[in-house]
């Protein structure tokens, strides 16, 4: 009874390593000149063997009002863009913005991931069309949840990436009206310019054991468990 005891303990602290990698990142609240759908006051950060998963919580209701755009610029690689986005919005990234996840929660929820080509932006998937990212947008009432691969992205296992987090209104030349990396107000109004410049924040993928190895795990402990009761 021992052996089944520290055979189950284990398994229990394996699920537990799995369940408790998200990453939290808080933000001030009411510094923005939007409403609540705008105002974000923390962002989970999680990953799967596959994906990342970006829980970005607001103070209000992205249910009940759905005209937010919620976007992350990602710094992954060396180089980028100095000065701007995927979606030629007023929003820039000084250590240089490699990818763009652009996403939306009206109209069914939706995204994209654009990438810098060292002299453009360019559609790499899309909710609407090719994704192999596998971009996806879910909400409710208190936030909204952005996943996508992270191998499109040059990204393995332990790396480490520089991101923020920014909301946005409907219109195209609305800036960042909150930024999750500045913890005062962004910009003072719609259409001002913002840069992450250096408060931007980081996060390092660590590594997740692959399904087949939990399948072996949870084979070998029932093949224990069961010499135990053969006994």
């Amino acid at each position: 009874m021992k052996i089944y005891s520290k055979i189950i303990t284990a398994s229990v602290m394996v699920v537990l390593a799995l369940n408790a990698q998200a990453v939290t990142y808080t933000d001030s609240t009411g510094e923005t000149i939007g409403p609540g759908i705008l105002d974000i006051s923390s962002v989970e950060v999680n990953n799967t063997a596959t994906d990342l998963i970006f829980k970005i919580n607001l103070t209000g209701d992205p249910v009940a009002t759905d005209w937010g755009k919620y976007m992350i610029g990602l710094d992954t690689t060396a180089g980028g863009d100095v000065a701007g986005n995927g979606w030629n919005r007023p929003i820039g990234m000084s250590s240089g913005m490699d990818y763009w996840a652009g996403t939306w929660v009206d109209g069914g929820n939706g995204g994209e991931v654009r990438n810098w080509t060292g002299a453009a932006w360019a559609l790499q998937s899309a909710t609407y069309g090719a994704n192999p990212d596998s971009i996806s947008t879910t909400k409710n009432s208190s936030s909204v949840t952005i996943q996508f691969k992270y191998a499109g992205l040059g990204l393995a296992p332990g790396s480490t990436f520089c991101f923020d987090v920014y909301t946005s209104g409907g219109g195209g030349g609305d800036g960042a009206i909150d930024a999750l990396g500045n913890p005062a107000q962004s910009i003072a109004n719609w259409g001002d310019y913002y840069n992450s410049g250096s408060q931007y924040v980081t996060y390092t993928i660590p590594a997740v054991p692959e399904p087949t190895a939990l399948a072996m795990l949870g084979i070998g402990a029932s093949l224990i468990i069961g010499r135990i009761r053969r006994r």
